[in-house]
């Protein structure tokens, strides 16, 4: 009998610890906790078995089991989980039965592991919280700054991340760790910080909305790594992103390696909407020449229907890269895309970009040693009901078969817009004259796009704080490995001056692509590049990232789009059948002919927006025309310890450029340089210095000529648009 009972025993105990590893593995799965309350319920049943094995060994002892020893016996087993037994009573039946040790060892481990795991489930979501800061901390995750709404948001959409929980409360730390979101709760100071984030390496991100002090959080930081143990990420715009730069990251960056970037959520989705949808994917072939200017009786409209965040980045970020030319008398010229502003709120109706464009740009360029740059764009702006019979009688007469007409309403929310958009639909004919784009945040669902209605919706709020937009940009990353490949680097290291003399010899972009990804697979190569990028003053990162993200614009023109690659075998069309678009008699001949540059051939017309593009964004920049009488004549000596001549046509500090002129202005400055610098010298077409000073035209034609290898180098493949 005593046998049978000690096999039983034996079997309860194992079936206690099957029951329990069962639980917690269940709890892991479906809700990723560690630890369930759900193992008080075995409490119960290891106090029996231990409370079992007592009596039985009193039984066997051959003591009266009666009321009173029943009840006696409750405070022996209760001693048990004190980690006290007694020797006297269990020892006899051991030693006859040596089950019986196995049983109280199996039972009293039960007995503890159900009561430990009980007592810990009260802690549970803070142990849990606990292991998972450990190891997403050594897994170098995103860490965002203080706990807000967006901060959260992108804490849901990114599992690899923690919010830094600056002046978090109790209550609201159990709260955010209920919600399953890992906290680390730590002050804003360097020492305290320094303690916590010791593997370096991290990703900080600041919302705007954590009402954080940004030039606290760069300095808590650069005290904190003083080599690059962290990259901060503020939500900030332009503006803001450059008083930073000039006033506190530079300062920065003389004591430590602090990598600092600015996101915005409107400028986020301005970026992917020039990108996804430039205007030259939608206009007509017909509306173009053969050389890809447009035809002097087409006009290009956008009409944005309200005027909120969203419509005012887009409108600043189409106005700078939606430069499109004609040609007149056997000359190019500007085609200034025609933008019309809806709205009845008089404060979204004045800004500082308007007054820039309307007044501003008058002002400065009124008195100009070389030619006034053409004009950004031709602005409307019409304080105007747009539900009245006006609006929607200008509407229609946007659209005609000379008009290419790009309606982009955001209103108040999806259904408004949607609503809106449908009845903009519904007062133009079905053509191909006009396309109607529609913000949808999309925070409830609403599927807005799934009927196939004609209408493109865009701007879904979910996506966008991701780390694949803030951290992982893919368009800030084509320009940065673009300035990486085709900059002129002084002391380059061996991989970097190896890849680019092969560029120059002729390495294809297949094979560019390859080997840059070969380099960057090594964090110290990746560190090289973002190192790099940081020491361009902020305009030229500007200007280098408003390049790349002009990319699809321009092979629209052509007639091409780039898609990403989905592997080694997904290739598109040739370079020899791209340049059976992208026409540049001078490239054969290594531009030793300065007239190359006033031709009317599809490379001199990409060449003629790129310099419009480059205007618009150093004038918005806040850059003004540089004077003759700034520009003065140098001596120099080269590399090569040659005498040369060298003329400055630019002051970054001052915000000057001479450059910031017409494209046939630039030939103005160039004669200017040239009678300066070479007074007793006669101007030729292909003589030397004349050819020299031509790299003022010329880097627009290098740039484009690699146009082809520069995309296919970056992981994307070129396809002919229908």
């Amino acid at each position: 009998m005593y046998l049978a009972l000690g096999i039983i025993f034996l079997i309860a105990c194992i079936a206690i610890f099957a029951m329990i590893i069962a639980t917690n593995v269940l709890s892991i799965k479906k809700g990723g906790k560690i630890i369930t309350k759900k193992n008080m319920l075995y409490l119960a049943p290891a106090f029996l078995v231990i409370y079992g094995i007592h009596l039985t060994a009193a039984d066997f002892n051959g003591r009266q089991i009666d009321f009173l020893c029943c009840f006696s016996m409750i405070g022996t087993v209760l001693e048990v989980f004190k980690f006290k037994t007694d020797n006297d009573l269990l020892l006899p039946i051991c030693r006859m039965y040596h089950i019986y040790y196995a049983d109280f060892i199996f039972a009293a481990l039960a007995g503890a592991a159900t009561l430990i795991l009980s007592a810990a489930s009260f802690f549970s979501r803070r142990i849990t919280n606990f292991v998972n800061v450990k190891k997403l901390l050594k897994a170098n995750c995103d860490i965002i700054l203080g706990d807000s709404a967006d901060a959260v948001q992108y804490q849901k959409n990114t599992k690899c991340s923690l919010l830094l929980g600056v002046n978090v409360t109790r209550q609201r730390y159990a709260e955010l760790i209920k919600l399953g979101i890992p906290v680390l709760r730590v002050p804003l100071e360097a020492k305290a910080l320094a303690g916590k984030l010791k593997n370096g390496g991290y990703n900080v991100i600041v919302f705007r909305d954590g009402n954080y002090s940004y030039t606290k959080v760069i300095e808590t930081f650069t005290e904190l790594i003083n080599g690059g143990v962290a990259k901060l990420h503020l939500e900030a715009n332009q503006h803001e992103m450059k008083i930073l730069k000039e006033k506190f990251i530079t300062k920065a960056d003389g004591n430590s390696k602090l990598y600092v970037t600015g996101f915005s959520k409107y400028e986020l989705m301005a970026r992917r909407f020039v990108v996804d949808h430039p205007v030259t994917k939608y206009i007509p072939r017909s509306f173009y020449n053969e050389n890809c200017t447009v035809k002097n009786d087409k006009d290009i409209n956008v009409v944005f229907i309200g005027f909120g965040k969203v419509n005012y980045q887009l409108f600043r970020m189409c106005a700078m890269q939606f430069q499109l030319a004609q040609e007149k008398d056997g000359k190019l010229a500007s085609k200034p895309v025609q933008y019309y502003i809806y709205d009845n709120k008089d404060a979204s109706l004045h800004n500082e970009f308007f007054s820039r464009i309307q007044f501003e740009f008058d002002e400065e360029f009124s008195v100009c040693d070389f030619p006034k740059p053409e004009k950004i764009c031709d602005l409307h702006i019409c304080n105007t009901d747009i539900n009245s019979v006006d609006a929607k009688k200008k509407f229609k007469s946007l659209v005609s078969e000379n008009t290419f007409t790009c309606f982009i309403v955001s209103l108040e929310n999806d259904l408004e817009d949607a609503s809106y958009a449908q009845t903009v639909k519904r007062l133009l004919k079905d053509s191909g004259s006009y396309r109607i784009f529609v913000r949808a945040k999309n925070n409830n669902g609403e599927k807005l796009n799934e009927d196939g209605d004609g209408i493109i919706y865009f701007g879904e709020e979910k996506q966008l704080y991701t780390h694949e937009n803030i951290i992982n940009d893919d368009l800030t990353e084509l320009a940065q490995r673009i300035n990486l490949l085709y900059s002129k680097i002084d002391g380059a290291p061996k991989w970097l001056s190896d890849l680019q003399e092969k560029i120059e010899d002729g390495l294809s972009g297949e094979e560019q692509r390859k080997q840059l990804n070969e380099n960057l697979a090594d964090a110290k190569n990746i560190e090289y590049m973002q190192k790099l990028w940081l020491a361009l003053p902020y305009i030229e990162q500007a200007s280098n990232l408003y390049h790349a993200l002009n990319l699809p614009f321009k092979l629209n023109l052509l007639g091409f789009d780039m898609v990403k690659k989905s592997g080694e075998e997904d290739t598109g069309i040739s370079e020899d059948e791209f340049n059976k678009y992208y026409k540049n008699s001078g490239r054969s001949a290594e531009y030793n002919d300065y007239s190359f540059y006033f031709n009317t051939e599809s490379s001199n017309v990409l060449a003629y927006i790129e310099h419009n593009r480059w205007n618009a964004l150093y004038i918005l920049y806040d850059f003004k025309q540089m004077k003759k009488a700034d520009m003065v004549v140098e001596d120099r000596v080269d590399k090569e310890g040659k005498s040369i001549k060298f003329m400055a046509h630019k002051n970054l500090n001052l915000k000057q450029h001479a450059c910031i002129t017409t494209y046939y202005g630039l030939n103005e400055l160039l004669l200017y340089k040239f009678t300066s610098m070479y007074p007793s010298a006669v101007f030729k077409n292909d003589d030397e210095n004349v050819l020299n000073l031509a790299k003022i035209y010329e880097y627009d034609y290098m740039d484009l000529d690699r146009l082809y290898s520069e995309i296919t180098a970056m992981g994307y493949k070129l396809v002919k648009t229908n």
